[in-house]
């Protein structure tokens, strides 16, 4: 009967940020490519508006990727890593040599090097343009400041701050390369502004087969999952207050660290109260 027809529920897409309206797409591809595989199998005015959906696809699956820097981001992070692993073992030993008393001259030299250390409150923890720039500083002063590279000689860390400055330098090209794969400002805003009108029409084009199939549940097994995945974005990806709207800069903006699992990252897609 007509009233045990389900339907796939509406959600505003518009209101949901890049990361989990990717994920709404891709959820809907695959589901589509379950149900119909190629497309072939689908009914035709289904299949005709799936090319259309799947072509938008990819258009924003390359910004998306470009934009959060896929193709780079593990190799900055691991080399990042590395050369948080170096600079922790510098502050260790110079701290350690600060407790020599009996030689003095090495105790001043520590002293004076944490003094340096101090100087710019580096974090492993902070972003990494920020660390690689405090970084560099330290350095700099490591070899241009007549004392503290004495000082260095010293507590025996010449090499160390030499393979530290190397660490530091292929961080700094792995944040330029990064900086130039990523996709054009605005590309990520111009992908979703195709494939927002696509995912719609394609909702709204099942839906009404489902109405008309000579099968009533036909396509049960398809609108339900898609529905299990609205629902559960509605209950937790969409903005809570209905003020809040987004930027064009939110369209750009990398994925939240919490999902991307990388704390050094900037915070993305934060939404803007009107």
């Amino acid at each position: 009967m007509l009233q045990d027809i389900i339907q796939v529920s509406q959600i505003q897409v518009s209101r949901l940020n890049n990361t989990h309206f990717v994920g709404l797409v891709t959820f809907t591809r695959d589901q589509f490519a379950k149900a119909f595989g190629d497309g072939n199998n689908a009914p035709r005015k289904v299949s005709d508006q799936l090319q259309r959906f799947n072509e938008a696809y990819k258009a924003l699956d390359e910004a998306y990727k470009s934009s959060t820097y896929s193709l780079d981001t593990e190799a900055l992070r691991q080399a990042d890593a590395d050369c948080d692993r170096i600079f922790m073992g510098i502050k260790k030993m110079v701290q350690a040599q600060q407790g020599f008393d009996f030689n003095p001259a090495m105790k001043a030299a520590a002293d004076l090097m944490m003094q340096a250390i101090d100087r710019y409150d580096i974090s492993p923890n902070e972003d990494y343009l920020g660390e690689n720039n405090k970084l560099q500083q330290l350095l700099q002063d490591v070899s241009n400041v007549a004392n503290l590279k004495a000082a260095a000689h010293t507590l025996g860390l010449e090499e160390a701050y030499s393979q530290l400055g190397k660490m530091v330098d292929h961080v700094r090209d792995l944040i330029t390369q990064r900086e130039m794969a990523k996709a054009p400002k605005g590309a990520m805003k111009a992908a979703r502004t195709l494939m927002e009108p696509e995912y719609r029409w394609l909702i709204a084009i099942l839906n009404a087969t489902a109405l008309m199939d000579d099968d009533e549940h036909r396509f049960d097994a398809l609108i339900t999952a898609l529905n299990a995945n609205v629902d559960y974005l509605k209950r937790n990806a969409l903005p809570a207050k209905e003020n809040i709207i987004w930027t064009d800069e939110d369209y750009d903006d990398e994925p939240d660290p919490e999902i991307d699992g990388d704390p050094k990252e900037a915070d993305g897609d934060t939404p803007t109260e009107a």
